[in-house]
């Protein structure tokens, strides 16, 4: 099939139309893709500095309390009752420490709060060992304590007066419970996969929100390594669940230790969907303009052809079209055509309204035919809510015909139409329904009304000589129909039988038809 002028000039519009929003949308997910990644990595770099200057004065706080606390201790060192007084309140006062104890040089335990069942017992784990050997405020790595937990240990030297060396006070860290660290970097844990992790100068993890991962070793990580330098910065990689993550690292002096925010790589660029959705969004009512601004361009080269030979389309299945478009024709040839087609359809339409009137016509009389009546009920019925119909029969028309022949019946038949156009005007329909029988409409109109209409019809006709010199007269039957009551046969029904009871009862009457209950 032969495609139109028109199609090909739209169809050349969409493609360029589709390029143009193609390579926008690329370009906008490329940029907004890549500034939410750079984005995203700094958030979390400037987020995991301002957590690791938190922990970093945390640990301060820590390793001073412990000074502080250390020098109270050397007075106590003889009353071991009142050094288990002084830690129990410490360690009530702190909240830094989930235990602590006061260790002698021989890495023997003195006391400790809470019991540990430690005391009197020599002690001999990685942290205890190196702040014995160091005799200075110490932050541990982590290690597996004899107590069963991993823990971090900072201790503070215990001093005599005179200078010598008597041992340490040494607060605990459980790193596996509730602890300082997590009280710390706990409430940062996001819902969208965004989590923070601690790890400390050998690369191994003394945070996570999955305690079960405490104590695992991840210097294979490149963040890690990085830390473990001493730098800071942000970095896109891979985690040990094959997971990308867009990571912000930074490095706390105090302990050497690294703290890492890390966001999942799917979370961040997801508002790039959103971005170019939006970006869809807002495009469509300027590609609908532009659409139309495309078809109006289209039509106006392509549609006077394409109108006249949907015309003339129609014209050969034999179908005048209900509606004509107003064709532009701006150059000579179309002019022709149209004017040439609109004559033609003229001429059509002007054929078919004679056609339509004399079907719906009756031609002795000139008024509407039973078919219009019909027509009209079946409109009626539906539109408004109640109207009243009288149905006449001219009184002893068949003696007429008889006595003066069909043409004087006919002649009466005009003159009765007559009298009802004078009678009933134009605010109601009148028709002759069938030989002698007439049918007034009136539209939302009571039987009152109706039969007053009749009688004024009677006196009419009462006052006027029929064509044959004779008075005629007439019986109806008069009812109301009301759409919601019963179907339209049934009612007619009814008018029928009491225009047939007014004939019975001696003619030249008019009868009301009885209601359903009545009947």
């Amino acid at each position: 099939m032969n495609m139109s002028m028109r199609f090909w000039i739209l169809l050349l519009i969409t493609f360029t139309i589709l390029g143009m929003i193609a390579s926008t949308l690329f370009a906008g997910y490329y940029v907004s893709k890549n500034n939410l990644i750079s984005n995203t990595k700094e958030i979390n770099r400037v987020y995991s500095e301002k957590l690791a200057q938190v922990t970093d004065q945390s640990l301060q706080a820590m390793e001073e309390s412990l000074e502080k606390r250390a020098l109270d201790m050397t007075a106590l060192l003889d009353n071991q009752e009142a050094l288990k007084i002084s830690l129990d309140q410490f360690l009530r006062s702190s909240h830094y420490f989930n235990s602590i104890a006061i260790i002698d040089k021989e890495a023997k335990v003195i006391t400790s709060a809470p019991d540990l069942d430690v005391v009197g017992y020599h002690v001999h784990s990685i942290g205890i060992n190196e702040a014995l050997e160091k005799k200075e405020t110490v932050i541990s790595d982590l290690y597996d304590a004899a107590i069963g937990r991993k823990i971090l240990l900072i201790s503070s030297p215990i001093w005599t007066e005179s200078g010598t060396y008597e041992g340490m006070l040494a607060g605990t860290v459980y790193l596996q419970e509730s602890n300082i660290i997590e009280s710390i970097l706990g409430e940062h844990f996001s819902q969208d996969g965004s989590y923070v992790y601690v790890v400390d100068r050998n690369g191994v993890l003394i945070y996570h929100p999955d305690r079960s991962r405490i104590g695992e070793n991840v210097r294979e990580n490149l963040v890690v390594q990085k830390l473990m330098n001493g730098e800071s910065g942000t970095l896109q990689i891979t985690n040990t669940k094959e997971k990308d993550m867009l990571a912000g690292f930074s490095h706390i002096p105090t302990s050497n230790w690294g703290i890492v925010s890390q966001t999942p790589y799917d979370v961040s660029i997801q508002p790039v969907w959103d971005t170019i959705r939006n970006m869809v969004l807002y495009s469509i009512p300027f590609i609908f303009f532009t659409v139309l601004l495309s078809i109006i361009f289209a039509e106006r080269i392509a549609s006077p052809l394409r109108q006249l030979a949907l015309q003339t389309y129609t014209l050969k299945n034999q179908k005048i079209p209900k509606e004509r478009p107003s064709i532009s024709t701006w150059y000579f040839e179309a002019t022709q055509l149209n004017q040439t087609i609109q004559t033609y359809i003229d001429a059509q339409e002007d054929q078919l309204q004679t056609v339509m009137k004399d079907s719906q016509t009756d031609p002795l009389t000139g008024l509407p035919n039973r078919r219009y009546i019909d027509t009209t009920l079946q409109s009626w019925i539906e539109e408004k809510p109640f109207f009243s119909m009288i149905i006449l029969d001219i009184d002893y028309f068949k003696m007429v015909n008889d006595t003066y022949g069909h043409q004087m019946g006919d002649e009466i038949l005009i003159f009765f139409g007559e009298a009802l156009g004078n009678v009933v005007g134009e605010s109601h329909l009148f028709a002759r329904y069938g030989g002698e029988e007439f049918m007034i409409l009136l539209p939302e109109a009571t039987v009152d009304e109706a039969l007053k209409l009749a009688h004024r019809l009677k006196y009419t006709l009462a006052n006027m000589n029929a064509p044959s010199g004779e008075k005629i007269t007439f019986s109806a039957g008069v009812g109301c129909y009301r759409n919601d009551s019963e179907n339209l046969t049934t009612f007619m029904q009814r008018v029928d039988e009491a225009l047939y009871r007014a004939k019975r009862s001696g003619r030249n009457r008019c009868e009301i038809a009885m209601t359903k209950k009545t009947s």
